[in-house]
């Protein structure tokens, strides 16, 4: 349709046509034209949040996932480990920033790393509502998830730039409950100074099991000189230990062991998920685990009470030649504040024995049912699980690259602790008792128990996994694993 100014000023035209051909005639007095109503006023525009710089090249999807809104006036309260809290750690750098691109308030609550699963799930069970998310190791995702305390959370556009690894050990039946932080594997640690004092090529660590033992005999030596099988061996002081073992009666203790059993040939489950604990495989590795103490004397004395600071203090202080620990202690022996072996500790891939294998670990992002504010929960989420956050996290020495994009940057800063990172991450397995969701820490404290009794020698390793492996099915029987999670786990 044509504007209506423009039809009258056709007619106009032909008005005039029209009167220039007739008789004169008195002038009319032209109408004046009407007044036009003012334009509507059009409604501000929604304010958004500022455009960010995320420091690497990313998809408009993906930009779009990871920028959060506006919450103006409004907070969330975030469960943290005490281990990731502080002025200067990298999870208060990225909190700032979100609090100025979104308006909200981001309050910490950092509590110990041994507490926050017991702590949490206690608020999380009497629905109190004050905690909003949290962050959680490896197991938390599918431990809160299998519970039905975690909202489902949308998968990135860019999820292929996750190691595929850790979006699996965060995901139940397909649907994603945790968005991944850091990514963490074991590696190889060796003093190449002490190697070469006993004789040893620096370049050319163990490659099995059974050497790595070998090559541990040669480096334990007391105080006159002496290494373990020769006359006049002292135990009681030993001045360098060929190796180091975190047998503390807790995690620490687990998560190294599974580095053993995964490289023996061993599981947690059967295909069917019946346990296996006491497979013949299971009990080599815990059988060369118990000799390497009791028989071989290549660990402290005190290796049942052993937790990660004196395992550490061992390994940078030149006490300790060889060890499987966690990327986070490279950053402590190349620390000169905290470490003697400042440039002689060298980092590459764990043993294999009848595989290379070992276990995953990592952190991840989980929101709350419980939240009263999902919306901004599940955008802090997001923000702390971007590309920029990953690069915050790997600068800042709190975690591996859980991205291969953030790897890639990372790899040129230090070629030699990623490349150690990756290989190994390449051997890695998950975790088989984070299936069990809820059950998994009450199995996690039998395993425990039977590492001790083996290493104290209350038990032979046999008997001890016979016993934790029944134990270990009593317990799933009575939460209901095969009858409630099971199915979940599976999709069904």
């Amino acid at each position: 349709m044509k504007p209506r100014h423009s039809l009258l000023t056709a007619l106009t035209l032909v008005a005039v046509l029209v009167t220039s051909c007739a008789p004169a005639q008195p002038t009319a007095t032209t109408a004046p034209e009407p007044t036009k109503a003012p334009e509507p006023t059009k409604a501000p525009e929604p304010t958004a949040a500022p455009a960010f710089d995320f420091g690497i090249e990313m998809s408009p999807e993906a930009i779009a996932y990871y920028t959060p809104g506006r919450f103006d006036g409004q907070k969330i309260t975030v469960v943290l480990s005490a281990f990731f809290h502080g002025e200067d750690r990298a999870v208060e750098k990225l909190r700032k920033e979100f609090e100025e691109l979104t308006g909200a308030t981001v309050e910490f609550v950092p509590l110990p790393g041994d507490q926050i699963y017991d702590l949490t799930r206690l608020e999380l069970v009497n629905n109190s509502g004050i905690y909003d998310l949290t962050h959680t190791g490896a197991g938390g995702a599918k431990d809160f998830g299998l519970s039905g305390y975690l909202v489902e959370l949308p998968k990135p556009p860019d999820v292929d730039d996750f190691y595929a690894a850790d979006i699996a050990q965060y995901s139940i039946a397909g649907k994603l409950y945790g968005l991944p932080m850091i990514a963490d594997t074991n590696l190889l640690y060796w003093n190449t100074e002490l190697f070469e004092k006993a004789g040893l090529d620096p370049k050319k660590p163990p490659e099995t099991y059974d050497q790595f033992r070998e090559y541990a005999i040669k480096l334990t030596t007391d105080k006159n000189g002496k290494h373990p099988g020769e006359d006049g061996f002292d135990p009681n002081n030993i001045e360098v230990y060929g190796s180091v073992y975190k047998g503390i009666a807790n995690l620490a203790s687990t998560w190294e062991w599974y580095n053993y059993l995964y490289a023996f040939g061993g599981r947690e489950f059967d295909k069917d998920y019946n346990p296996t604990l006491n497979s013949p495989e299971a009990v080599a590795a815990l059988t060369w685990l118990t000799d390497n103490q009791n028989k071989y004397h290549i660990y402290p004395l005190d290796t049942v009470t052993m937790d990660y600071s004196e395992f550490d203090t061992l390994i940078a202080q030149g006490r300790a030649a060889m060890a499987i620990n966690w990327p986070y202690l490279w950053g402590i022996v190349q620390d000169p504040a905290q470490s003697k072996v400042v440039d002689k500790i060298m980092v590459g891939r764990k043993p294999g024995q009848v595989i290379h294998g070992g276990n995953i670990g990592g952190w991840s992002w989980n929101v709350f049912k419980m939240s009263k504010n999902p919306e901004l929960a599940i955008a802090f989420a997001k923000w702390m699980s971007s590309p920029h956050a990953g690069l915050a996290f790997a600068e800042g020495k709190d975690g591996n690259p859980v991205r291969l994009s953030v790897a890639e940057i990372w790899a040129k800063q230090d070629p030699t602790l990623l490349n150690a990172i990756n290989v190994n991450l390449g051997d890695g397995l998950g975790v088989q008792w984070l299936d069990t969701g809820p059950s998994w820490l009450e199995v996690e404290d039998v395993q425990v128990a039977a590492i001790q009794a083996a290493l104290t020698g209350a038990k032979d390793p046999q008997t001890a996994l016979d016993d934790a492996n029944e134990e270990i099915k009593a317990i799933l029987e009575k939460n209901k694993f095969f009858s409630e999670a099971l199915p979940k786990l599976q999709g069904k």
